[in-house]
C-alpha cells in the first residue's frame, strides 16, 4: 500500500477518521451528541533520553520505545528509527461545560468519559492495525501484557507506561498544578500513543520547564483548579494522589451502580497490578473544568478573553 509524502498529514487525516467516524464517539443517551472534536498529533523520537528519565519520574517499570519494539514487532531485527505517534483527544465544549458544577462531576461528563476511553482503546487498536498494513511495526503499550498499573511506594500511583509524560515528550504539553497536561486544546482530554518505526519526524517541543503553562506556577493568580476540588486534593505543592484516588473512588460508589442500569456504557480494559478486567470507569475532573486551562493554554485564552472584553 503506498502512504504520502507528508506522513504527519496522513496520521492526522487517519486519527480524526478513526475519531470522528466511530460509532462509539456518539452518545445515544444525550441526542447522538459527540464526545470528542478532531485529535491534536505530535510525535516523539523513541530514543529521547526523556524516555530514560521517566523511569525516575514515573516509575523504573517504565518501557522504553525501542523496548516495546523489540519486545513486540521487531525481535529479529533492530529497527532503523523509533517514533512515539501520540495524541490528545479533546471533549466537546458541551461535554466540559456540563462538569463546571460543584461537588461531583455530572452524568454527561462521567459517561462520555467511560465510552471515551473505549473508544481511545480502539483508536490504539485501529491505528496499530493500519500501520502494519501499510509494512510498519506498531505497536500501542497500554495494550500490551506488559502495561501494568500499580501502587508505588515513592509515586503512590504508578505505570509502566505514562500516556501523560509519552505526550509531554511528543511536544503536545505541559504540567498543571493539577498533575494534568495542559495541551493547545486543554487539559480536559483523553490521551493515547503508539510505537512504530514509521520515519515520521519528531514534534519539536516549543518548551524546556514541564510546568510553564500553569498560571499559579508562574506567579500568576488563578489556583481555581485548588478551589473546584472538593476534597482539597490539589495545594501549592501539586496533586496529592491519594486524596484524588478518594473522590475517585467515591464517585464510582455514588453513582456507577445507577449509571450502569440506566445509561449506555460501554467497558474498556482496566488493568491493576497485572490485572486486566473489562469493566465501566468513571472519573471527576472538576479541576479541570471552569478553569483557565480548561479548553487551552491559560495565557493564550485570558489574553483573548481581555481583547474581546
Amino acid at each position: 500500500m503506498s502512504v504520502p509524502t507528508d506522513l504527519k498529514a496522513w496520521i492526522e487525516q487517519i486519527l480524526c477518521r478513526l475519531v470522528q467516524e466511530a460509532p462509539e464517539n456518539r452518545l445515544p443517551d444525550f441526542g447522538g451528541q459527540p464526545i470528542f472534536g478532531a485529535p491534536l498529533v505530535g510525535v516523539a523520537d523513541g530514543d529521547d533520553p526523556l524516555f530514560e528519565e521517566f523511569r525516575h519520574a514515573v516509575s523504573p517499570r517504565h518501557l522504553l520505545p525501542r523496548q516495546v519494539l523489540w519486545l513486540y514487532v521487531r525481535a529479529d531485527a533492530e529497527p532503523v528509527q523509533v517514533r512515539v505517534i501520540a495524541w490528545a483527544l479533546p471533549f466537546t465544549q458541551a461535554i466540559r461545560r456540563s462538569n463546571r458544577g460543584e461537588g461531583w462531576p455530572s452524568r454527561l461528563y462521567s459517561l462520555a468519559r467511560c465510552n471515551g476511553g473505549a473508544l481511545n482503546h480502539g483508536v490504539r487498536r485501529r491505528l496499530t492495525r493500519i500501520l502494519r498494513e501499510h509494512g510498519y511495526a506498531a505497536v500501542a503499550p497500554v495494550l500490551t501484557e506488559h502495561y501494568d498499573a500499580f501502587r508505588s511506594p515513592e509515586h503512590i500511583f504508578s505505570s509502566s507506561w505514562s500516556e501523560r509524560h509519552v505526550a509531554f515528550a511528543a511536544g503536545l504539553g505541559q504540567f498543571g498544578l493539577n498533575g494534568s497536561l495542559i495541551t493547545p486544546l486543554g487539559t480536559t482530554v483523553r490521551l493515547g500513543s503508539v510505537v512504530t518505526d514509521l520515519p515520521i519526524t519528531a514534534t519539536p517541543r516549543t518548551y524546556e520547564d514541564y510546568r510553564a503553562p500553569c498560571l499559579r506556577l508562574n506567579g500568576e493568580p488563578c489556583g481555581l483548579c485548588v478551589e473546584r476540588c472538593p476534597v482539597g486534593a490539589i495545594s501549592r505543592s501539586g496533586l496529592d494522589k491519594s486524596k484524588c484516588y478518594q473522590m475517585r473512588r467515591a464517585v464510582r460508589d455514588r453513582f456507577m451502580d445507577t449509571y450502569s442500569r440506566s445509561l449506555h456504557m460501554l467497558p474498556a480494559p482496566v488493568v491493576k497490578s497485572g490485572e486486566r478486567v473489562d469493566e465501566y470507569s468513571l472519573g471527576c475532573a472538576l479541576c479541570q473544568c471552569g478553569v483557565p486551562c480548561e479548553g487551552g493554554y491559560p495565557a493564550v485564552l485570558l489574553k483573548e478573553k481581555a481583547e474581546n472584553a
